[in-house]
């Protein structure tokens, strides 16, 4: 299972480390005063994958700037990462971080719920520029919950699906059992509401799958 611990604080790195997970992410939005050295002490410690994240207000995170800013921001950052978080808005920029043999997550955040339509629409777009795209959409009913789980199972893979806020929280093992590419967890304080810490999402994990289970 691909379980990405997403950081807003380098704090507790070392623990973090220790958790093992298959991905850390940097939330470049939410880390204040982060330099190209902080990072490079990342990649000193741990030899895993990291995924850096310039979220847009827009999206859920706090970053206020343009295509042109994005790239500023997040480019002395490149050297030491495996994954870079696009949304849409930014998309300009996917080529030149691919070339950089860098993963393109394409993602889109919306406290919405999609029909099946407007999801395959998306999840084209998104796969037009990315390698793995990352839907996050706000289920509002038990009906919208069924539908999420519908439109993965039919979704071209490789696809990440999550959900805004921690109503249906429930549902993130769930998606990552029925084929979602990667669950976002915590390491000690959640960078989104109705994140499990990676160790819960283990243990939930194990307990729906074990032999004998019913």
């Amino acid at each position: 299972m691909n379980l990405i611990v997403s950081l807003h604080s380098l704090t507790d790195l070392e623990a973090v480390v220790a958790e093992d997970p298959w991905a850390i992410e940097i939330r470049l939005d939410l880390i204040d005063g982060l330099t190209a050295n902080d990072l490079a002490r990342v990649r000193q410690i741990w030899s895993g994958r990291i995924l850096l994240t310039l979220r847009s207000v827009v999206e859920g995170g706090r970053f206020t700037g343009d295509p042109d800013e994005w790239r500023r921001q997040i480019e002395p950052y490149l050297p030491f990462c495996d994954m870079v978080d696009i949304e849409e808005r930014f998309s300009e920029h996917a080529g030149w971080i691919s070339g950089l043999q860098k993963i393109v997550v394409a993602s889109y955040h919306a406290d919405l719920m999609l029909d099946a339509d407007q999801f395959l629409n998306l999840s084209s777009r998104l796969r037009r520029f990315g390698d793995i795209p990352k839907i996050v959409l706000a289920p509002g009913t038990d009906e919208d919950a069924l539908l999420l789980l519908r439109y993965l199972l039919d979704a071209e893979k490789p696809i990440c699906l999550s959900i805004m806020g921690s109503a249906y929280a429930w549902l993130r093992p769930f998606f990552l059992m029925m084929g979602s590419a990667c669950a976002y967890c915590h390491a000690g304080e959640p960078t989104a509401a109705g994140q499990y810490h990676i160790r819960e999402m283990r243990a939930i994990i194990s307990l729906l799958t074990r032999d004998g289970a019913s």
